[in-house]
């Protein structure tokens, strides 16, 4: 197998999130309301009027301009041979409001990696950061949408938006309507919006929402609804009880397992708690295990779909001290469990070999299925961040450190993120990571001839630990 194969191989699973930096919302972005979180006030809809009020700028254009370059450091590689990749980006978007019931909003975006190999079949990876080198450059929609009111009271949403369900920082068990996991290693979420219509009626007096959803994309990923009956159902209710805010969601569609979630945040003293439960029967796709280790390779691991309930549940909370007039510090810590993990890293390499090579276990024609599923890998995870928002004189910098372990395979990684904005416009991002814990980890993978000997598999190639990760990027609002 060839080494850009093996790099291949740990790009799953060396997504370690834990930079703790959400992706920019388009709120941030561009001023424009994006994603439900957390229970909070519904927007203040338009006072009643006789007719539409016409807008004065009724059409905006701006975007992003992304530019980064990363590499990772493997155990026993010298500095010049650690991997390099530059996955740029371009956000642009056409934002139209006619008039004060009427949104439109498209945003394109281009990816380009100027460190891909066009000849290369495989993609190349570093760190959380995967380059498929089908088109290069790649230009994809992330946003295409028309929001309107009905007689002012329903808001309703139709075409690819951005709908985030729960309050989790790390991991998002309940964020049911992205087929794709939230990548937090990647200080920005590449994540395209879904194809849905949503329907959004505030109760202003009580501060609640309600919302009802119609998908028009597999929400696990697969084959989008091909005829009506293939379209999945969803609703949300986000109420709020004194000091509590709760979140109550569910989603179904034809061929996929029902999920179900509730979150809560409160406010207890000084600290800020936060829980989230998504609950489902089975999985989605396939999981792996070893059958017989007398038998020979092709036949000793096999493949089974869970049976009865498979939660997921994340709790956390953070404190903020505020240290002088101006300046304040953060620290937090989240717990997840995830009943569809892996109890260890024994059979990671046999899912990065299969991920590539299913016919191998699995016999003719058998199709990869997502078996890596970096961030929710194992069955225990922990988290802890640090905030350090414009310390002092500082104003324009900001610093996060974070750390994660996936307590079931006990490999860890830290990270440092740096932030600063110059001359006024150039925000410039930085980070260092380590890896530690056991080799073969999910946070410090490595693919070695006597773990596949172990596990009978042909030791065709190696992947040395994950040691050290290094970023800087470039960010300008267009």
């Amino acid at each position: 197998m060839r080494p850009a194969t093996a790099a291949a191989l740990a790009a799953v699973a060396l997504a370690a999130p834990v930079a703790g930096q959400e992706r920019p919302s388009e709120e941030d972005l561009f001023g424009a309301p994006q994603e439900e979180g957390r229970p909070a006030a519904p927007e203040t809809p338009v006072a009643a009027s006789p007719a539409p009020r016409a807008v004065a700028d009724a059409l905006s254009l701006g975007g992003l301009l992304y530019l980064r370059a990363a590499t990772l450091g493997r155990q026993g590689e010298a500095a010049g041979d650690w991997a390099l990749t530059a996955p740029n980006l371009l956000d642009v978007y056409l934002d139209v409001r006619p008039n004060d019931r009427v949104r439109g909003f498209a945003l394109a975006r281009t990816l380009y990696d100027p460190t891909v190999d066009p000849d290369a079949p495989e993609p190349v990876s570093v760190g959380s950061i995967v380059t498929v080198p089908e088109s290069n450059p790649l230009v994809v929609l992330d946003q295409l949408w028309v929001n309107f009111d009905v007689a002012r009271t329903v808001f309703v949403t139709v075409g690819k938006q951005h709908v985030k369900w729960g309050v989790g920082r790390f991991w998002n068990p309940t964020d049911f309507l992205h087929p794709v996991r939230r990548d937090p290693l990647d200080p920005f979420d590449v994540r395209t919006g879904t194809t849905m219509v949503r329907a959004h009626l505030p109760w202003e007096s009580r501060a609640w929402n309600l919302y009802a959803v119609a998908l028009l994309e597999d929400v696990a990923g697969g084959t989008p609804p091909r005829t009506l009956g293939d379209v999945g159902l969803g609703g949300r209710a986000e109420i709020v009880l004194g000091s509590a805010e709760i979140g109550a969601d569910a989603v179904a569609q034809r061929g996929r397992k029902p999920r179900f979630g509730i979150d809560v945040s409160a406010g207890i003293w000084e600290v800020d708690l936060r829980a989230e439960v998504a609950l489902r029967t089975g999985t989605d796709y396939t999981r792996w295990r070893e059958v017989d280790p007398a038998l020979p390779p092709e036949d000793r691991f096999e493949t089974y779909t869970p049976e009865g309930p498979t939660p997921a549940v994340v709790v956390g909370g953070d404190w903020s001290w505020k240290y002088s007039d101006e300046d304040a510090l953060t620290v937090g810590a989240e717990y997840f469990f995830n009943d569809a993990g892996y109890e260890d890293a024994r059979l990671y390499p046999v899912l990065a070999y299969a991920q590539f090579d299913p016919e191998f276990f699995l016999g003719a024609g058998a199709q990869a299925e997502p078996w890596l599923t970096p961030f929710y890998l194992g069955r225990h995870y922990a988290g802890a961040f640090l905030l350090l928002p414009a310390p002092g004189s500082w104003n324009d910098t900001s610093f996060t450190l974070s750390a994660l372990a996936n307590l079931s395979d006990r490999s860890c990684i830290v990270r440092l993120d740096h932030s600063v904005l110059v001359n006024t416009y150039l925000r410039v991002e930085t980070y260092a990571a380590v890896h530690a814990g056991r080799e073969g980890g999910e946070f410090r993978f490595a693919v070695t001839p006597d773990s596949l000997a172990a596990l009978g598999v042909p030791p065709v190639f190696e992947l040395p630990a994950a040691v050290l990760d290094l970023g800087i990027a470039l960010r300008v609002d267009l």
